[in-house]
């Protein structure tokens, strides 16, 4: 996922594809024409398997957790961010969106000087269609985004690969702007073998090639619809406001080749760090917050395949010295 070193969980082989939202996913080099606004896109045969629309009073804690969690408690940041995800007033409802809202905190701790507000969900999945409605945050050294990530095994234990970034929005102000948009399938092979992924584009981190694609308009303006379809042909289709943009072959497998449990939908904001702080961050530009009008997952009826993972604790609404952080 991340360009400057790693994903949301270390270093790794990554194929990468920052596109823009008005491609041609057959010729992307060509003139784009501008994809339709704010459309859904749902395969027919598909039935919704999971919703939520985030038009309640308060975040519903039956569908998500707060913190990335697991056996042995939680983790409230990830590589180098500079923020802590926290439930200070970081996901607040508007009566028709959530809005997971970063803001800059009087502190002592001079990496952390931000909090921040993400949602993992309690149920998950494997195969399907996944889409939200979102808009971006625009500030200088924001990097919000909407991915998958393998539940713990049977043992408790989590690893890493596999992950899908459905999206991620970095602005730094340079290599990074706000008409782009990156997506990504995470991959690490096995030491001593050759790439399992022979074939797709590949490139080791940091030391990558990136091939930008520009939309025609920034995603800050306004809202649009990001979904992702996992099929169990082992092959996942990026859409933007409807439109397909790409397929790649991907299999959803530990760095060892062992098939990886289920995966939960995240979205967080993140700040900061290597890759979207490379440039600084600009504080007189918050509070920034991802607005997330729905997350929806739909599945076909013979190849369902949920479950809700019991790892974990309720945490929202809990002191933070109630909270592992590692």
């Amino acid at each position: 996922m991340k360009k400057s070193g790693g994903s949301h969980f270390g270093f790794a082989v990554i194929l990468l594809v920052a596109f823009s939202a008005a491609c041609n996913s057959a010729d992307p080099t060509t003139g784009a024409t501008e994809a339709a606004k704010d459309s859904s896109y749902i395969p027919e045969g598909y039935k919704k398997v999971f919703s939520d629309e985030f038009d309640g009073a308060s975040l519903s804690l039956d569908n998500w957790w707060t913190r990335y969690i697991y056996k042995d408690g939680t983790l409230d940041t990830l590589n180098d961010e500079r923020q802590l995800f926290r439930e200070n007033n970081n996901h607040v409802m508007t009566g028709t969106t959530l809005q997971l809202t970063a803001r800059k905190v009087p502190t002592e701790n001079k990496r952390f000087q931000y909090e921040s507000g993400m949602i993992r969900s309690k149920m998950t999945f494997k195969y399907g269609y996944y889409e939200a409605r979102l808009k971006m945050p625009g500030g200088l050294g924001v990097w919000p985004a909407f991915w998958l990530n393998s539940d713990s095994d049977e043992n408790g234990k989590t690893s890493w690969p596999p992950e899908i970034d459905i999206i991620e929005f970095v602005n730094n102000g340079k290599d990074d702007r706000p008409d782009m948009m990156h997506m990504t399938a995470q991959v690490k092979p096995k030491k001593g073998e050759p790439n399992p992924w022979g074939g797709q584009e590949l490139f080791r981190d940091p030391d990558f090639k990136k091939r930008n694609y520009h939309a025609p308009f920034k995603f800050p303006d306004d809202f649009h619809v990001f979904g992702l379809l996992w099929d169990t042909d082992d092959t996942v289709t990026w859409f933007v406001d409807g439109k397909k943009l790409f397929t790649v072959s991907y299999k959803w497998v530990y760095a060892n080749g062992k098939d990886a449990p289920n995966a939960h939908v995240l979205l967080n904001l993140s700040i900061g760090g290597q890759w979207a702080g490379r440039y600084g961050i600009d504080d007189t530009a918050f509070p920034q917050a991802l607005d997330v009008d729905y997350v929806r997952v739909y599945q076909k009826p013979d190849q369902v395949k949920t479950g809700k993972s019991t790892i974990g604790k309720d945490l929202l609404g809990k002191k933070d010295s109630d909270v592992i952080t590692k």
